[in-house]
Parts: C-alpha cells; structure tokens; sequence
C-alpha cells in the first residue's frame, strides 16, 4: 500500500509540474507577447532592459512562494516542536518573495523599500530562532532525512548557486557572440528560477504528507502536568 501511494504521489508531483510548464508553454504560443518576460524601464542612467514583473511566469512565482510559506505557517501553528524549523523556512519563502517583488515595490512604494520589509521581517525572525536554537536543531534532526527536506534543499540549491551563476552577463556575450539579447537572458533566469520554485514547492508538499502521518510527535516537547500518585490504604 504505501509503495502504490509513494508512486501515485510521484505522478502527482510530474503531473503538476507538467501542468504549470504546459501552461507557460501555450500562453508563449497563443500570445507571443503573453510571457512578457522583459521589460524597458526608464531610471535615472536612462532606459535598461529588466524583468517584467506582471508577467505569467512572475505570477507563478509569487503563488508558489505564497503557497510554500502559508504552508510552514500552518506547521508552526501546529506542531511545537518544529516550530522554529517551520518559521525558518516560511521566513526564508516571504524574503524571496519581497525580493520578487522588489522592483514593483521599488517602482510604486519607495527605492530599496522591498530591503526594509525583508530586515522588519527577517530580524525579529533571527533573534526568536537564536533563543530556540535547541529545538530548531531538535526539529531538524526529528525531519530529516526525509524527502520533502531532500527536495527542498534541492530547490535552494538550483534556485541560489546554480541560477545565479548561470545567468551572468558575461557568460552569455561570450557564448551567444553577436546573437547575444539580454531578453534570452533574462528568459532563462526567469524560467530557470520557475524550475526552481516547483521543487519547492513539490518538497513542501512532501513534507507536509510526512508531518501529516506523524501526529503523535506534534504534542511532544510539551510540558506535562505532574502525575498524582493516590497513597496507599493504611490497614485498619
């Protein structure tokens, strides 16, 4: 049973990520400027090719770290024990979603403004998680190794040093010559980090299915009333 169940949650997993590459894919062909994954902004230096952020893929990004954070949120509402480690990854899903937003919130609120709802949001965080470091560590230790944890590591990891890397200026002039656009560029960053996102969010989805079948540690780490031991009959 749990061998049939592991597999139909790996079809589920393919199929929601085929559906969302599916839907990128046929907005691109029945809109050509559907995706709209750059834009002409005009900044004091003058007009720069940049990201567009009311693009489809944009979108999709902002709903997977929406969804991956309220998920955690929940798990912190929940279960006592991996609460920090629960606030650690919901905190890190809201920074990356302000800084998706950074150019919207820099362009309609204040310059640099997305900096200081990460440090309002991000400081507080810091200090809870170093004052319960202990069950932060307990937390971890008690999840992994599991596969949600496995596949959300995964997704950091393509997300922050292998996105990042890739999508240098420098390296696309000398590999694409005179056919070089900063449009394919940023195209692929932005796919890139799409990719991204739906392994994290596969993996919040995995951990969830585990913490779920896991109730009896929920309540653990609670403190617990002192048990009342009656005293015995003294004989007659």
């Amino acid at each position: 049973m749990s061998t049939r169940l592991g597999i139909l949650r790996f079809v589920g997993y393919a199929l929601f990520a085929a559906a969302i590459a599916l839907l990128v894919y046929e907005a691109g062909l029945r809109n050509p400027d559907g995706l709209q994954l750059a834009s002409k902004y005009a900044g004091p230096a003058g007009a720069t090719l940049t990201t567009t952020e009311h693009s489809l893929v944009e979108t999709l990004q902002n709903l997977l770290l929406a969804f991956c954070a309220l998920a955690f949120a929940w798990v912190a509402l929940r279960d006592r024990l991996r609460r920090p480690l629960a606030i650690l990854f919901m905190v890190s899903f809201m920074l990356c979603l302000l800084r998706e937003l950074d150019f919207f919130l820099d362009y309609n609120v204040a310059d640099n403004f997305w900096q200081v709802l990460a440090g309002l949001i991000g400081a507080p965080a810091g200090v809870y998680l170093t004052r319960h470091r202990h069950r932060l560590i307990a937390g971890w230790q008690r999840s992994w190794p599991s596969a949600g944890l496995a596949m959300l590591m995964a997704g950091f990891i393509l997300l922050i040093p292998f996105t990042q890397i890739l999508v240098r200026e420098e390296l696309w002039q000398l590999t694409l010559g005179d056919l070089y656009t900063r449009t394919a560029m940023l195209a692929f960053e932005e796919l890139a980090e799409l990719g991204a996102y739906i392994v994290i969010a596969i993996g919040t989805m995995e951990f969830l299915y585990a913490w779920s079948r896991l109730p009896q540690t929920r309540e653990m780490d609670r403190p617990r009333r002192p048990v009342r031991r009656r005293k015995p009959n003294r004989p007659d």
